[in-house]
């Protein structure tokens, strides 16, 4: 009994132990916090992935793949912020950008050179008609069309979302508006088409014929396109929303547990971009001097806003899952009475449009076209980081990007304008008060804390009824915190650090906010300062919804 009692207490010892160790040690470096992941290993021995759409319907709507375990996103640097990687890149969201650098977005020339195209490859089969042509610069593009019934449709919804999605952070290809005339093209000598039971023939005149009977013909005879430079590296295959790619060894992060991934979600919301799935996806091994990394990017925006790409978007996209069990049961009982309430919104007659509104949307209702494990892990603190990204973004920006669209009828420019801003706004409300909004943390060498509202800053909240700050002495190599001083109450956004704290070596406040519609506000906000030579205090650490 006494050798039990010893065993006991020694599996107690070490569960302790076991719970104590991962606060335990030091907590900053000296080259935190981290804006570029070190990305070091070689790559090159990865190899193509096939990817089936019907399979990642299936496993995303019934499998529930990935993790749902609640942590925090887990590839943030020290101060709650996603670094520069093969997967994403801070633009918008750090810098300052111009109305100009926007509306550029990722294109840095000005599309396919002029003179005859040569075709190499053709997609006539399928809801989405394409070419792949070779300029006579000899560069590479991939051509799409607008639908014959929604004319200027997925071109312009291609155009406008690439500009924003690149400016967020993402990877994207270069898209360029222009246009294609028929006797412009040359068939290549090896061009080769897929027929509809997949067998590939070289590509004949009459293949070219059934292709453009589903593009949609101007008044003049040429035909708006959409032109896709092709992404510099090798093509592998789609990446998936949940897991690591295992012949990826820099691919460490669950990609359901990456922030940007997860904070698609909000993006994908503001932009209905219903069809955020693995399929719009590219892996691409991108050569590095002697080794080779994979670089991930984002494509095929032309289902975004209210295009659904070959026709104007469902009206039930955004609203509801391809499948969901609950109102398909509900019409069932009701022998079809029961009439989903987004059925009811109304669209105006805007074929270059489509089906997009502000109306009924809400964002935090908002899904794609089925579950995605990267957004269903999305917490509130992966939201707000994306919903300040989109405030970074200006009225006058998104007037730009809409314009480069090159709507041939005005009310489409201005309807999607004011349909993206009125989106702007409820995205805005939802998520920059979702969370504690206390952002831009600054303390001088006196020891004054200054802070900025971000949802205030955005114009939808009015101020805070009061902020609570309190204050300790952090102990870097052990990861402890001495309470300094008693908690301070502040009506504005600054307070003042207690004298004795400012001989540490590092500094911690808690920070809370309290506004009587807005509880989320009461959340904490745990920021980091670490001294300098010259007793200037750096940011080092931020935990928001710690």
């Amino acid at each position: 009994m006494a050798m039990k009692r010893i065993w006991l207490g020694l599996a107690v010892l070490i569960l302790g132990l076991g719970t104590v160790l991962p606060g335990a040690g030091q907590k900053f470096y000296r080259d935190d916090p981290l804006w570029r992941d070190p990305e070091t290993q070689d790559a090159s021995a990865a190899k193509p992935v096939a990817t089936s759409q019907q399979y990642d319907f299936i496993e995303n709507t019934f499998l529930d793949a990935g993790d749902d375990d609640g942590r925090r996103a887990v590839n943030l640097n020290t101060v709650d912020q996603v670094p520069d990687s093969s997967w994403f890149t801070n633009r918008i969201g750090r810098d300052r950008w111009t109305t100009e650098q926007l509306v550029r977005g990722p294109n840095v020339e000005g599309g396919p050179a002029p003179g005859p195209w040569t075709i190499v490859g053709a997609k006539s089969e399928g809801i989405t008609p394409g070419l792949t042509i070779r300029d006579s610069a000899g560069d590479t593009y991939f051509i799409k069309f607008d639908p014959p019934g929604n004319p200027e449709m997925a071109s312009g919804a291609e155009v406008i979302s690439t500009k924003f999605f690149y400016a967020f952070g993402y990877h994207t290809p270069e898209n360029y508006l222009a246009t294609l005339r028929r006797d412009s093209l040359v068939i290549g000598d090896s061009a080769v088409v897929a027929d509809a039971d997949g067998k590939r023939h070289a590509i004949e005149e009459r293949d070219l014929d059934s292709l453009f009977e589903k593009a949609a013909r101007q008044a003049d005879g040429g035909y708006r396109i959409i032109a896709s430079k092709a992404i510099l590296g090798r093509p592998i295959g789609h990446f998936r929303y949940y897991g690591t790619r295992p012949d990826d060894p820099n691919d460490i992060f669950p990609h359901e547990h990456r922030r940007e991934l997860r904070g698609l979600s909000v993006f994908a919301a503001w932009l209905n971009h219903d069809d955020s799935r693995s399929i719009n996806t590219m892996d691409v091994l991108v050569p590095e001097g002697s080794r080779s990394t994979i670089k991930h990017y984002l494509l095929d925006f032309g289902s975004t806003l209210g295009s659904g790409s070959t026709q104007a978007q469902t009206a039930r996209a955004g609203n509801e899952f391809l499948w969901e069990a609950r109102p398909t049961l509900v019409t069932m009982l009701t022998l079809g009475f029961y009439v989903r309430p987004w059925v009811k919104v109304e669209y105006p007659n805007l074929p270059a449009v489509g089906r997009f509104e502000a109306t009924y949307f809400r964002p935090e209702n908002w899904k794609p076209e089925y579950p995605n494990p990267a957004f269903r892990n999305t917490r509130p603190e992966d939201r707000f980081w994306a919903a300040r990204i989109i405030a970074r973004i200006s009225d006058e920006a998104i007037k730009g990007i809409v314009a480069s669209a090159q709507y041939s009828d005005p009310r489409s420019t201005e309807y999607m304008t004011e349909t993206i801003l009125a989106r702007k706004a409820k995205v805005l409300m939802s998520w920059l008060n979702g969370s504690n909004p206390a952002v831009d943390f600054a303390l001088d060498p006196d020891g004054r804390l200054t802070f900025q509202n971000a949802a205030v800053e955005a114009g939808v909240s009015k101020a805070a009824d009061r902020y609570t700050v309190a204050w300790s002495r952090f102990d870097n190599a052990s990861s402890t915190h001495t309470t300094v001083g008693s908690e301070q109450t502040a009506t504005t956004t600054a307070a003042q650090a207690p004298r004795e704290l400012l001989s540490s070596d590092f500094v911690s406040a808690t920070i809370r906010a309290l506004h009587p519609d807005h509880p989320a506000w009461q959340q904490p906000v745990v920021v980091y300062f670490r001294r300098g030579p010259d007793s200037t205090w750096t940011l080092v650490g931020l935990e928001r919804n710690p």
